[in-house]
């Protein structure tokens, strides 16, 4: 059975359970990954297009599991029913496209015990929609693949981000250790508990576990770091682009401005790997 790192990535994220539910399963290779090395017991593959569907049933008949995965052609989890999974996967999608599928389905799936997803964009999105509707970021990974990055988290329903406050703690620590100033002060010299910090850096830290994701910067990963200078060179290199202009135009230099935000919270991310010096 032909299975990309990310797949593999993405089934390693599922907690053992009786029963799954994949959306937009594609091939069902995920499926077949999680029934071959018994994590689940049982998968609903769905699909809102027939012909990933079909090519679906093929491969699962084609590897004798009919009696451990069935096929369902549903838009979203909606031909999923109450207590049918324990959890369900969102993999290889947009971000937006997860999020309306959470939100679709925030019912059935506020009940159940796990949420895996792998967007393929808007990543700040979908983890500022977790945070926001109380699901627990509890272990993320990050896979580089043919010249692409691609982050994914496991969530809980119903644990309203306690442990993202306690990451923010781990992380805020750490960047006192390595020495970097907070608002123009030795972070060694501010406030310990992340209730005292001011609101702006409370936003920072906020701001940045969406987009980074705070199990990822919290295990400090080393696949994180390479996306994180790749990131640097790049919006360094269209900064200085833009500042080679004899005269910003205002919409140019509120884009400047977003690039000093976004390249001051990547540096601030980066100290977190220099946590033992």
């Amino acid at each position: 059975m032909l299975l990309s790192d990310r797949m593999r990535a993405v089934a390693g994220l599922v907690q053992p359970c009786k029963s799954i539910a994949d959306i937009g399963c594609d091939h069902g290779y995920i499926a077949m990954e999680l029934v071959r090395s018994k994590i689940c017991r049982h998968v609903i593959a769905m699909d809102i297009n027939s012909g990933p569907l079909d090519r679906a049933k093929q491969n699962i008949a084609d590897y004798d599991m009919q009696d451990y995965i069935e096929t369902r052609l549903s838009d979203g989890v909606s031909a999923l029913r109450e207590d049918e999974a324990e959890g369900i996967i969102c993999a290889g999608m947009g971000g937006r496209l997860v999020i309306s599928i959470l939100e679709q389905g925030k019912k059935l799936i506020g009940e159940m015990k796990q949420v895996i997803l792998q967007p393929q964009s808007e990543l700040n999105e979908v983890r500022s929609y977790l945070r926001e509707k109380g699901y627990l970021i509890d272990k993320e990974d990050i896979i580089y693949e043919d010249g692409k990055y691609y982050p994914m988290m496991r969530a809980l329903p119903g644990a309203f981000g306690k442990l993202e406050w306690q990451i923010s703690g781990n992380l805020e620590q750490k960047c006192r250790k390595s020495g970097v100033y907070i608002n123009g002060i030795p972070a060694n010299r501010q406030p310990f508990h992340i209730s005292e910090v001011s609101k702006g850096e409370v936003q920072r830290l906020t701001r940045v576990q969406d987009t980074y994701g705070p199990c990822l910067l919290e295990m400090a990963h080393p696949i994180l770091k390479r996306y994180l200078l790749w990131q640097k060179v790049n919006y360094e290199n269209i900064r200085n682009n833009l500042l080679s202009q004899k005269e910003l135009t205002d919409r140019q230099q509120s884009r400047v401005e977003e690039l000093d935000e976004k390249l001051s919270d990547i540096v601030f991310c980066l100290y977190c790997y220099y946590k033992n010096k």
